[in-house]
């Protein structure tokens, strides 16, 4: 007699195969993780036992700030109405006639009394320029173009800097969007001690062209626990060193300060920040004020746009490198934040990659299981930060996100790993970067 399996179609076959070999997998997994000791735990995590720590960490401090706060809450000096602060709204533009609209419709519309807007059309092929003069004819907003030189955001800035009349400085990105009460929760916390910049919280709306992916998806999931738990835990821990370009504030007297913003990096909201800081000025999270913004929707864009973030963040590093190599004495919790910044985003990251290769070299019989392991634990401790992110967030709908969350430790952050390393060694050769 045959076996009964010689009997089954081909396509059954081939499921039983798959489920006995799950099976043995299983089998033989599960013996082994009951025979590994927690030294050895620790010794197959090594580097990545540190993002573990990281992950599972924030929600803890975090919650202890938060329940800390319930019963010392802040007290803001200003009150609406008695002698409000002028602000002046800077928006760069380059080519953004599809959007300028919007982004000057949601700052006249915010309830804010004192404000100006200046939008600032730079070097533009398209009808930019045409968008916003209506707005301009109406008295409502200044326009300015800048012609002639070569352009950029930094310069763009500036300029519009230059005919700002404003106590506080807002510079927000013409692809994006400003809540309603955003001017007036900035000035809120402008108006706290010693108070001389800020970063909102910046959250993604939808694609460029109002598209709506996958990828869209990911940087929204990116987005929500970068600004909800780092962008807090890092305030909490006063090492803030990056206010976000999209939407960042100072006071016009630290702008004349430091000069304003630099025209050498491509990451110029980073330089600012710490210019700032080396000013001993203190910069706060702002996290009531929400701007909405858009972001690539092709992963084509979105390699561009990583390619430019990272190459700029570790020319800014070491352009300022003096805050952890001068005599001059700077705050310890500055070059504590350079150094953060240093190691989680550049040295951890060449060590991952030298620890999973040490993995498969040492460890090649039971390789399969180490991985399979590896991810399970990153599975755990991304649910806690993905969830503890959430529910910080005013809007409890941002639970939606959870379902990215394999996509994210699987392909997502691996990606953006490999493009970073490929930015620092574009760098390390002096290779340009575009804009």
């Amino acid at each position: 007699m045959g076996r009964p399996v010689n009997k089954t179609p081909e396509g059954g076959r081939t499921f039983n195969l798959m489920f006995f070999d799950i099976q043995v997998f299983v089998s033989g997994f599960l013996p082994w993780l009951h025979s590994i000791s927690f030294l050895e735990i620790i010794g197959m995590m090594a580097v990545m036992s540190i993002d573990v720590i990281k992950n599972v960490g924030k929600p803890i401090l975090l919650g202890i700030h938060q329940l800390k706060s319930y019963h010392v809450p802040i007290h803001f000096r200003y009150n609406e109405g008695s002698g409000s602060p002028k602000v002046s709204i800077i928006i760069p533009t380059h080519n953004e006639s599809s959007t300028v609209k919007k982004i000057i419709n949601s700052c006249l519309e915010n309830p804010y009394p004192n404000k100006e807007i200046i939008v600032v059309d730079d070097h533009s092929t398209d009808d930019t320029f045409k968008q916003a003069y209506p707005f301009h004819k109406r008295g409502e907003i200044k326009l300015l173009q800048r012609m002639g030189s070569k352009g950029s955001r930094a310069s763009a800035i500036n300029f519009g800097i230059t005919f700002a009349t404003g106590e506080i400085l807002v510079i927000v990105d013409a692809d994006s969007i400003l809540e309603r009460n955003s001017i007036t929760e900035v000035v809120k916390y402008m108006s706290l001690p010693n108070v001389v910049a800020g970063a909102g919280d910046v959250r993604v709306i939808s694609g460029d062209n109002d598209v709506t992916n996958l990828l869209t998806k990911c940087q929204s999931y990116e987005y929500l626990i970068a600004f909800e738990l780092g962008r807090r835990l890092r305030l909490m821990l006063n090492i803030l060193v990056v206010i976000p370009g999209t939407f960042s504030v100072l006071t016009k007297e630290l702008g004349k300060k430091i000069g304003l913003y630099d025209i050498d990096t491509i990451t110029e909201d980073f330089d600012l920040t710490l210019k700032i800081f080396k000013t001993g000025g203190k910069v706060t999270f702002i996290p009531t004020a929400v701007c909405w913004t858009y972001c690539p929707y092709t992963w084509k864009g979105w390699l561009r746009q990583r390619i430019r973030w990272s190459h700029g963040q570790i020319a800014t590093l070491v352009k300022h490198r003096n805050i952890v190599t001068s005599r001059t004495t700077y705050k310890p919790l500055l070059i504590l934040g350079v150094f953060d910044m240093l190691f989680m985003d550049v040295i951890l990251l060449f060590a991952r990659i030298f620890s999973m290769v040490w993995l498969a070299i040492n460890f090649s019989q039971n390789i399969a299981y180490i991985v399979i392991f590896i991810t399970l634990v990153y599975f755990v401790s991304e649910i806690i930060v993905i969830v503890t992110a959430a529910l910080f967030s005013p809007r409890k709908s941002d639970l939606r996100f959870v379902y990215l969350m394999p996509f994210i430790v699987l392909i997502y952050r691996p990606l953006y790993g490999l493009i970073r390393m490929f930015s620092y060694v574009q760098w390390l050769f002096r290779k340009e970067v575009p804009w």
